[in-house]
Order: structure tokens, then sequence, then C-alpha cells
């Protein structure tokens, strides 16, 4: 199977060859519109052509304040192709987020769909476009300057870390072909595949599926976001068969009422990152898709290993493209950090943007440290484990989230859990634990007495609190940031009442 990234060829020249072979084969369908290969090609050069007609080259920065459209779409290759960066941060990013990514990236052009943000103006001094539909205010003549530097910086993805404010990954062409085709790999592509395109373009996971729907005979629908409501409706309706899913979806998938339609999808495969074993099994064996979980990250290419063989558990094994370690400090089970390497140059980023303690923090002589724990058997399958970060120091010893979260999350009666943090009354810190419950009707009093047998002594969290949600990141994740300590009552096991913190 021949991969796009090692022939050298660019975005533009690779969509021309297959434009040439199949141009009316429609790729992405928008609110009822279709567009095809020779369509779609035809408008990115006009677009060009109005990119140049407002002063904009090579080199460039804009910033994309739209969701999911057939129009950002359009911006997004016409920028990519031309050499301009492309930033996409979504039309709902707004605050201190904003500005600081504003100042840091210094764009020529915002393109917005709505009013702008009146404080705009005192952030920088350049000229805000609004886009109207079909980008009829942009189009000029065909411009076809092709950026064919596929190792040329193309996009600034922002990700937000645990501290600190969010990061650049700077992202290339051929990184986007690279994450295009371990898409292919973990989809299991075929002709005549439909995908629902759900996860908004400032993710790498959204611009991997417009750029494989370009060299491979499939078609994508656009909706604006993720809605469990409406998910299997538009499954239905567009007859999708290949699922994409990210963290928590899979969770809140399961939590919808069962229906007769459950086992009855036309989808049968589904690919994705973040779900938990027992919410992959118990998916399975509802909906009767076969699921195949992957790891990867935006600095590297989206995809790192892929679970292809299905070995119960198992992120997969590394992608033929990397080489993957697992980096061994003072820890036991054989586990440690995930360390990658290149094994065709130009696939792992260069660096977060103007940011370069974080860039010296991920790129390290022996390679690109990822901040996530694996272990690897003997047969080179990977199992994570959890962020290297995301412990808690108890009374000498280091605590992983993550062990204790699948401790819970196994128990029949636990949907979902959330690990957190606080500061001891002495010492160190003390283990909070929220709970999503199966059952209505349990307290948490009841939980805490239940799995109490699950934990050694200082695995079993001090307070415990219910919970019906999470706040969650744009990918569904639990977003712990985001979690308001002192919004509620925990119950303390060892003092056996209630209390809440003043934070």
């Amino acid at each position: 199977m021949k991969n796009y990234f090692s022939q050298n060829k660019s975005i533009l020249d690779l969509l021309i060859k297959n434009s040439e072979l199949n141009p009316e084969h429609i790729l992405f369908i928008d609110k009822g519109n279709k567009i095809t290969r020779k369509k779609l090609l035809e408008k990115i050069l006009e677009t060009k052509g109005g990119l140049k007609k407002k002063g904009l080259k090579s080199g460039d920065r804009v910033v994309s304040l739209l969701d999911n459209s057939y129009e950002e779409i359009l911006l997004f290759l016409a920028c990519v192709t031309s050499g301009i960066i492309w930033i996409p941060l979504g039309e709902n990013r707004k605050g201190v987020g904003l500005e600081y990514i504003l100042k840091l990236t210094k764009p020529k052009i915002i393109f917005s769909k709505t009013k702008i943000f009146k404080n705009l103006s005192k952030i920088i001094d350049k000229k805000v476009f609004r886009i109207n539909k079909n980008l009829k205010n942009l189009k000029s003549e065909k411009y076809s300057l092709n950026n064919k530097d596929i190792n040329k910086l193309s996009c600034i993805i922002f990700t937000s870390g645990t501290t600190g404010p969010p990061k650049g990954v700077m992202v290339t062409q051929k990184m986007l072909l690279a994450s295009a085709y371990g898409t292919k790999l973990a989809a299991d592509v075929n002709k005549g595949d439909r995908f629902l395109l759900w996860e908004s373009l400032y993710h790498i996971g959204g611009l991997e599926i417009i750029i494989l729907s370009l060299f491979e005979e499939i078609q994508v629908f656009i909706t604006k976001k993720f809605s469990a409501r409406n998910f299997w409706t538009l499954v239905r309706k567009y007859k999708i068969n290949k699922l994409h899913y990210l963290g928590g979806i899979l969770d809140i998938l399961l939590r919808l009422k069962k229906n007769i339609y459950d086992k009855k999808q036309i989808i049968k495969h589904g690919f994705g990152a973040g779900a938990r074993s027992a919410v992959v099994k118990e998916f399975k064996n509802r909906f009767n898709i076969k699921l195949r979980e992957v790891y990867g990250m935006t600095e590297a290419s989206s995809f790192t290993t892929i679970n292809i063989n299905s070995k119960k558990d198992s992120i997969g094994k590394a992608v033929s493209w990397f080489k993957v370690k697992i980096l061994k400090k003072n820890t036991s089970n054989n586990v440690g950090e995930i360390v990658i390497n290149e094994k065709i140059k130009g696939l792992l980023t260069r660096g977060y943007y103007k940011n370069k303690k974080a860039t010296k923090e991920l790129i390290q002589k022996d390679g690109l440290h990822t901040g996530d724990l694996a272990r690897k058997d003997k047969k080179g399958n990977f199992f994570y484990i959890g962020r290297l970060k995301d412990s808690v120091r108890v009374r000498g010893e280091n605590i992983s989230a993550w062990e204790i979260e699948t401790t819970l999350n196994k128990l029949s009666y636990v949907s979902e859990s959330a690990i957190l943090k606080i500061k001891a009354e002495i010492g160190e810190y003390e283990i909070l634990a929220f709970i999503i419950a199966k059952n209505n009707f349990l307290t948490i009093k009841k939980i805490v007495n239940k799995c109490k047998n699950n934990f050694s002594k200082n695995y079993f969290p001090r307070y415990w609190c219910l919970t019906k949600d999470f706040p969650r990141t744009p990918t569904l994740r639990v977003d712990k940031k985001k979690i308001k300590i002192g919004d509620f009552q925990f119950f303390d096991r060892v003092k056996n009442n209630f209390i809440k913190f003043n934070i």
C-alpha cells in the first residue's frame, strides 16, 4: 500500500492527479450541497486568487474563527497549498486564550463568519475579514501557485496543555499527509466508505479526514460538532459506515437509551483513542461494531500506534514510519514514558511556535517525549497507562490517577470517574474521587463501602463526590482543569461526614 508522504508530492499535486482520474467523485456533502473533486479544485484555485488579491503571500499567517463547513475546508486547502500558514481556532474561541494566540502569532488576516469581538482591535491592527457563503467575496481569478515544499510550515495547531498557556504545534504538509495515511490504516478504508466529520478543524483529527478524502474514493458528511442526540440519526440518514471517536464519545453514546437500531447500524468499523477498555467492550457488544484503538498526538502526525490485530486493551503496535520506545525512569512493571523517533524524516514537529522552553522539553536528544506512560509486551504491543504528570503524591508515594480511575471504571456500578488532588491538612496531598454512578439510587457512602476492598491504603481516595457529568474538552475527554472543587460537597470517608472546600 503506497503512502502519501514518501512520494514527495504536495497536497495539490496529489489532488490534481486524483481529480484527473475521477473528477466527478463527490468528496463532501455540507447541508445538502455536493462538492466534487473537479468543483473543489476549481474553487481552491479561485480562493487562492482571492487570497493573493487580499495581499496574502507565502509565509503569512491567518487565523480562522470558523466552525466546520465547506467554506472553512476551502480556506484551509487554499492557504496550505499556497504556503500561507493556517491557524484554526474555532468559532467559540474567546477570552485570554484567544488574546494570547493573536499576540503570539500576529496574523495578517482573521477570517470570521460573525461579528468580531470588540476588544480584538486593541490586540491587532489588521483587518478582520468576514466571509460569506461559498466565499463569494473572496472569489478572484484562478491562481495556481503550488507550495511544493512539503516540509515547510503549513499550520499551527494549538493544544491546551495541563498547565500554562496554549502551545502551537508546528505542522507541515508532510505531517498532514502522514496523518491522513494513518487514518486510512486505522479506518481500514475501502472505496465507497462514508465518514461523518464532527471533529472541529482546529484539531488534526478533523484535518486528517479532509486530507484523506482528497485521495481516496470516500465521502465526508460535514456537521458542525458532535451531538449525541443527533448522532445515530445522522448515521442512518447519510448511511455512515465508519466511526471516528475520541475521549468520552463512546461513554456518551452508551448512556443513550437502548433501541431496536443498536445492533442494526450500517457502521461495522470504528477507530479512535482515549476510550476505556471496559467501555470498548460494552460498546462492541451493544452495537456490534469492531473498534480499533490508536495512540498519537498532533506533535507526531497524529498516529503513533494502531491496534490492527485487536489485541485486548492494547493501543497497538508502532506504525512503520516511527520507532517507539519506552523510557523507564525508576518505574516497575516495565512502565515508562513513550518516546518517538522518526524512521522517515520530517514526520515529527519541529516544536511549538515561539515557545523554546516547551520545545526543549518535548524534543530531546533521545527523541520526542510524549509525557504519556505505557508498557510494551514481547510482541511489540503497547498498553497505555496514563499521563506522566497526572499523579498525586500521597504520604511519600506517587499515586497514578489513571490507576485509580481504571479501578473505579471497572466496577459495575460506576459509569465514569475522575481523580483530582487537594492539599492535605498535614503533609502533601489527598485524593478526590468524582463519580458518575450507573444507578441513580446509589449514595456516595454506599459506593465507598462497596469499593473499599478494591484499593490499597494510599490508593483509596479520602474524599468522594457524585456528579451527573464532567466538563469536557472539544474532543469530549474529561477536562479536569475546569472541575471547580469549591462547587462540590465531598464525603470524607475518614471522618465519616461531608465537607466543602473553600477554594
